[in-house]
């Protein structure tokens, strides 16, 4: 026999349930010729050539059950959703004791979110079958999406404390669970997600795999409190732990405790002396760390150690020439290093604005200028740090309607975080309609 037909005949017979109806042989065996073609499509993908063959068989056999069933597998297939719900609840009630019928049937309903018929439908099959777990993580799935939260929590808190199933087991089973969910569908699931992560990490106090994982969702919520709490816990437990120490550092950082950042970061850079790239990242965001607490001489420090890692580090030279210029210390030197990120990145708007600025500062206007001239083509009119800076050059060079437009500009666009950078806004836009009205304008301070 040939091998295709052979392995059909074995589905047909181990896996797809029977027609019940009794035929003539003749009827018999042009039904099971046409099933096992239809099969065969179906398997190849073809649903709508395997749906025409149980069309054909359906109209002269309409109360066949099995062939009812199966036009049910290739209508669902092809999407065509009503038509399946019509063929399987046909199956079920020409055979009503078919297990395997009421399954798909259960699993259609939950598919086309018809929750109520798919609970009911679990409930009597798990009644029947108690020891199939298939049917109960199925109806767990279901009470999930239908958000019966709290009839959904029996169910994983039984998975979550089976013995036979691994940490593994249960981290990838709490990924299923809140893996493709938004952030907003995973925050309506919150309590659910804090006590299943938290009871993990509790069953297996000795890993910190669970807590990690619990870290990285924490971090990916934006909850820096919480991550806070758990990350820093987990680094004491685990000090050698790089991911727990990260994420202690970037929760601090953004609860704005830079002094407890710092701290976790130079401990972070211990531990990947190994690491020399992520090392160079976290140099370089410590020297950032460092200037947000006010501590430009650590600051300094952090990214020289970065740039003895890699001294083409584009992000720390322009940081670190930006910083020096806020400070109006070591200008040259901070003109140097901004040049090489304009060689390396000559569209980059932050850079432009960095180098735009220690021109004017060394008493270069027009070739600041023309820095600026350039940032605005790449977003440069929507950063109100940036317009401050080309609306001060612009009044250097006594254009006074242009400042003055620049500056009401950057007041429209400025942000929260911008104002402690933006200084004055107000003042110079008084300044600049001065001089526009007498025609020269009083001296800014650098």
């Amino acid at each position: 026999m040939n091998r295709k037909f052979a392995y059909i005949f074995i589905l047909l017979s181990l896996l797809l349930p029977r027609h019940s109806d009794a035929r003539p042989a003749d009827d018999e065996r042009r039904v099971m010729v046409g099933i096992i073609d239809a099969v065969d499509l179906f398997a190849q993908g073809e649903y709508k050539d395997a749906s025409r063959i149980f069309s054909n068989l359906i109209r002269r056999y309409p109360d066949d059950d099995a062939l009812n069933y199966y036009m049910s597998l290739c209508t669902i297939a092809d999407y065509k959703v009503a038509n399946a719900i019509f063929f399987i609840e046909k199956a079920v009630e020409l055979d009503s004791t078919n297990f395997i019928y009421r399954h798909r049937l259960a699993q259609i309903y939950a598919v086309t979110k018809d929750y109520d018929k798919a609970i009911a439908q679990y409930e009597r099959l798990k009644a029947e079958r108690p020891y199939m777990t298939e049917l109960q993580d199925e109806l767990g799935e279901v009470y999930l999406h239908s958000g019966r939260f709290s009839e959904y929590y029996p169910i994983a808190y039984s998975y979550m404390g089976e013995e036979g199933l691994s940490e593994e087991d249960k981290l990838r089973y709490l990924s299923g669970v809140f893996g493709e969910l938004s952030r907003e569908e995973f925050r309506s699931r919150r309590p659910l997600a804090d006590s299943l992560y938290v009871k993990l990490t509790r069953q297996y106090p000795e890993s910190s795999n669970s807590l990690v994982s619990w870290t990285k969702v924490l971090a990916w919520l934006g909850d820096w409190e919480a991550l806070d709490r758990y990350a820093s816990e987990g680094a004491a437990r685990f000090p050698q732990d790089t991911t727990l120490c990260h994420y202690s550092a970037a929760s601090k950082y953004f609860r704005k405790d830079y002094e407890g950042a710092a701290k976790m970061m130079e401990k972070l850079v211990v531990l990947q002396k190994d690491e020399p790239q992520k090392q160079l990242s976290t140099y370089s965001w410590l020297g950032d760390v460092y200037y947000k607490a006010g501590k430009s001489a650590q600051c300094f420090k952090a990214y020289d150690r970065a740039l003895a890692l890699d001294p083409g580090y584009v992000p720390v030279l322009n940081n670190y020439a930006y910083f020096l210029s806020l400070q109006k210390k070591n200008l040259k030197k901070a003109l140097a290093m901004s040049e090489k990120t304009i060689l390396a990145e000559p569209d980059n708007v932050t850079y432009l604005d960095t180098y735009g600025w220690i021109l004017y500062l060394l008493g270069r206007p027009e070739e600041a200028r023309m820095q600026f001239n350039h940032a605005k083509l790449y977003g440069g009119n929507d950063n109100a740090v940036i317009l401050d800076h080309f609306a001060t050059v612009l009044y250097e060079l006594g254009e006074y309607r242009l400042a003055y437009s620049y500056w009401e500009k950057a007041l429209s666009k400025m942000t929260e975080d911008e104002k402690e950078e933006v200084k004055d806004l107000e003042q110079k836009i008084a300044a600049a309609r001065d001089a526009i009205q007498n025609g020269h304008g009083k001296k800014l301070g650098k």
